[in-house]
């Protein structure tokens, strides 16, 4: 009897950053529709916050992956094996967690999102190469799902990707931007897809608390901060400019002046009880929400919800402001009018697909938060316009994201012998 599909994630969690949880939760949802009943292993750098978080009903474990035990454990094991593999000897000796998992599965399923990109830092280079070379050694076939990459300009990043992206079975390029750099390492197998997340189903409710504190300030705007845009504003401003936090509770005050609508904070990465890092906005948003704590119309959103949950807070906003990925990713699927204030050309792209780059603004116009307010502002006014155009283009972009699944049932529809 044949066993179900296998399939172990890669590059993704279920606590902390919820983009990544959102493309997890929509390759389970979706997947077995194309290759019958699954079995899933999610290979998490959490794996604690993970174990209790797993999809309800999902026949999934939880496996550990944290940075310290792929580079020092599972990679040199990977590596030894696939030398014994060119004289013979088979993995079957191979017990180490992730490796196991991976070597049990049909495929891997890389889903980082984002990586091989110049300018990120050497240690994040390096640790997507040992990421998605990790089942490559152990002769397993490896799809890169729908994520930015690229460019491919500087050292070590044009070496490493050279090295990797030709060896998968897919790499699936999420927006033109995207593939244009692929396009420039001469590959050929890239296909062309929307985000995985543009698949996911919105959640049947929020939490009691949380749609208790948001029905009690009527209609409003849902702004999404991001650590990770707050550091990189920090680096780059000058005497003077206005921090992060400085430069988002005047954007908040802008719109509550401007609009008369109540704001929702709310973070789309959380990991409760953990300091702000990049995987953690929690913080970030309680100093803004601290600063405007003398307002009514603002509410802070305190708590860890999930990829469904958070796109049904979106879904239930006049407009959403954020800086994180896959809020847009959310806004757009429910036909949300959508502000970004970016720091990549994953953000553009994609609001491209809508014809609606021009809602997509850079970070550094955080230093004059009165023109983002303008930018929110001129979007309000033409709320039905854009709000039709989202919708217009939302079938074509959904099309696309099916691609990933079809791309996996096209990788397992062939599966080997014992490795």
């Amino acid at each position: 009897m044949q066993h179900p599909v296998r399939l172990a994630f890669l590059g993704a969690a279920l606590s902390a950053n919820k983009g990544a949880a959102a493309m997890v939760e929509s390759v389970v949802q979706n997947t077995p529709r194309h290759v019958g009943d699954c079995e899933f292993a999610l290979l998490t750098t959490y794996p604690r916050e993970d174990a209790a978080r797993a999809p309800a009903g999902a026949p999934m474990r939880v496996v550990a992956l944290e940075p310290w035990r792929l580079a020092l454990v599972e990679f040199p094991v990977a590596l030894l094996s696939a030398i014994l593999a060119l004289v013979g000897i088979p993995r079957g000796w191979v017990r180490t967690g992730a490796n196991r998992a991976l070597l049990d599965a049909d495929a891997a399923l890389d889903v980082a999102g984002i990586s091989f990109v110049d300018g990120r830092g050497v240690p994040i280079t390096v640790y997507n190469a040992l990421t998605t070379g990790l089942p490559l050694l152990l002769g397993v076939p490896t799809l890169k799902l729908a994520q930015a990459t690229g460019p491919f300009a500087t050292q070590p990043n044009r070496t490493l990707a050279r090295l990797v992206l030709p060896r998968l079975a897919v790499v699936c390029a999420r927006g033109s931007r995207t593939r244009e750099h692929l396009d420039t390492l001469g590959l050929d197998n890239v296909v062309d897809v929307a985000d995985l997340a543009f698949s996911l189903e919105e959640a049947a409710a929020l939490p009691a608390d949380v749609a208790d504190s948001i029905r009690g300030v009527g209609e409003h705007l849902v702004v999404m901060p991001s650590a990770v845009v707050r550091r990189l504003l920090e680096r780059r401003t000058r005497a003077g400019d206005p921090d992060y936090v400085g430069a988002m509770v005047h954007l908040v005050r802008e719109l509550r002046s401007r609009t008369g609508l109540a704001v929702v904070i709310a973070p789309h990465s959380y990991r409760a009880g953990a300091p702000e890092g990049r995987m953690n906005d929690g913080p970030v948003c309680r100093e803004i929400a601290a600063q405007l704590a003398n307002d009514d119309g603002v509410v802070l959103i305190d708590a860890d919800l999930t990829a469904g949950q958070l796109r049904r807070l979106v879904a239930g906003a006049r407009l959403l402001v954020t800086s994180r990925f896959h809020a847009m990713i959310s806004g757009l699927a429910t036909c949300t009018p959508t502000v970004v204030v970016g720091w990549s050309h994953k953000y553009r792209e994609v609001l491209g697909d809508f014809g609606l780059a021009d809602l997509g603004c850079d970070a550094a116009q955080l230093t004059t938060p009165g023109a983002i307010a303008d930018l929110v502002e001129a979007t309000l006014a033409r709320h039905g316009e854009v709000a039709g155009t989202i919708g217009a283009g939302l079938a074509a972009v959904r099309a696309r994201s099916e691609r990933n699944f079809e791309e996996i049932a096209r990788v397992v529809g062939v599966r080997g012998g014992p490795r």
